[in-house]
């Protein structure tokens, strides 16, 4: 009888172990939208369809979509959401249409991940008195709320709720995640977006607009197998308007959010992103920090940072945006190194054809040597126009156009990739 409780305590603990996101692996995501994607005609999930074949060749096991529901004119991308549960105004397409894309990604290997925007939302419209009020979507009254769910701190929409529980966000209702109500309703319509569409994951928006523990909080109600949540801020500038040679308190700060939230949740390594586009533009040095290690958080916890090159507001937008000239060198950084590299639509499928291939060629070199986010790094120099570094004892990668190597590249070491001022050599 012991051992037979033995034997299912032991096969239950198994199946937990393998339900959790599994954050040492070489996880890539693959971000399948620009800010002007729901201009597209005939609709974007339409658009992306086509496409899943390319988007899962270039290894990626996550593609991230954006906000699916019914979103103010104002703001047709979707981050001033309104009907959350009306997938079928979006400007990116209708439900059924989403939920044959995500079909078809599911089919492809490729699990989707949904853009949640909750720190804020638009009211449907306002009363007499000027109290907003707001739609779900649903017949039966789902995230119909009113003036109780927004912040207090928002007297201008009558907010009667608790106090923001972080920053606020230009003239949009600050929902008050301290109600139970707020909680449940948004947990349930997340579950529903799991259920109804197929999203394996999600990837938040704002999370600096409310206190981490309420991340953490629709983690647990939801159980994603994915979940990354996006911390933007600038990196210190000196008066260069250079990034200044020590952001620890920077990538402190992705850390500290990580650690608050748990539940095995990832956030964008923007301290990472922002050095390494200075660093390209030859001032390799500061790819290295005081302890010979990365400067960004893939130097201090790797297993948590999903690094990037640009996105839909670095990049679109051009807020503090990669050199347009450099872009290839931003990625043989991140698919050679620690932490979840991510691919941004308009550098694969927007630029001329050799980027996508050679980001395609970058990624099987990553898996082929199993290189994954808590890879061991070993930084052989970081000079103003050349970097090197050795990877898990099974690549070293070479940035910058300094071609007198020295004694840094072993006999066994056998060029795998290489273009303008990179090369990566896997060791025989």
């Amino acid at each position: 009888m012991k051992s037979s409780l033995l034997f299912f305590s032991l096969c239950f603990l198994c199946l937990c172990i393998s339900l959790l996101p599994s954050f040492s692996t070489s996880t890539i995501l693959f971000q399948g939208f620009v800010w002007a994607s729901s201009e597209q005609e005939g609709g974007w999930w339409n658009h992306l369809k086509p496409l899943v074949g390319e988007i899962a060749a270039s290894g990626a096991e996550y593609v991230w979509l954006p906000p699916p529901s019914n979103a103010d004119v104002n703001g047709s991308q979707g981050y001033l959401p309104k009907r959350l549960y009306d997938l079928d105004t979006s400007k990116y397409g209708n439900k059924e249409e989403l939920k044959s894309l995500v079909a078809a990604f599911k089919q492809s290997g490729v699990k989707a991940v949904s853009d949640i925007v909750i720190n804020h939302r638009m009211p449907e419209r306002f009363d007499s008195n000027g109290n907003s009020i707001f739609e779900g979507g649903t017949p039966d009254s789902r995230l119909d709320w009113g003036v109780a769910e927004i912040c207090r701190d928002d007297p201008e929409f009558h907010g009667t709720g608790n106090p923001d529980t972080g920053i606020g966000w230009g003239q949009v209702p600050d929902i008050d995640h301290t109600s139970t109500r707020v909680q449940q309703e948004l947990s349930d319509w997340m579950n529903w977006l799991k259920t109804e569409v197929g999203f394996s994951g999600w990837r938040f928006d704002m999370v600096l607009g409310y206190a981490p523990k309420f991340t953490k909080l629709y983690i647990d109600n939801t159980k994603p197998e994915f979940s990354v949540g996006e911390l933007f801020e600038k990196v210190a500038l000196g008066n260069d308007n250079k990034p200044l040679a020590n952001q620890d308190a920077h990538r402190g700060k992705l850390v500290n959010w990580v650690n608050e939230v748990g539940s095995g949740v990832l956030t964008f390594d923007f301290t990472t992103k922002m050095i390494l586009g200075a660093a390209v533009e030859g001032e390799l040095w500061r790819l290295k920090d005081g302890n010979g290690k990365p400067p960004g958080m893939i130097g201090t916890k790797p297993e948590s940072a999903v690094t990037l090159v640009d996105n839909h507001d670095t990049g679109s937008q051009k807020t503090y945006p990669f050199p347009e000239d450099k872009i290839m060198l931003g990625y043989v950084y991140i698919l050679t190194h620690p932490g979840h590299p991510s691919i941004f639509y308009h550098d694969y499928f927007e630029r001329q054809s050799g980027i996508k291939d050679n980001i395609k060629s970058l990624s099987a070199i990553r898996k082929r040597n199993g290189i994954t986010a808590t890879s061991s790094i070993n930084i052989l120099a970081a000079q103003a126009d050349l970097y090197m570094a050795n990877i898990a004892n099974k690549i070293i990668v070479k940035i910058g156009p300094n071609e007198n190597l020295g004694n840094l590249l072993p006999s066994n070491a056998q060029v795998v990739a290489n273009g303008q001022d990179y090369a990566v050599w896997e060791l025989k």
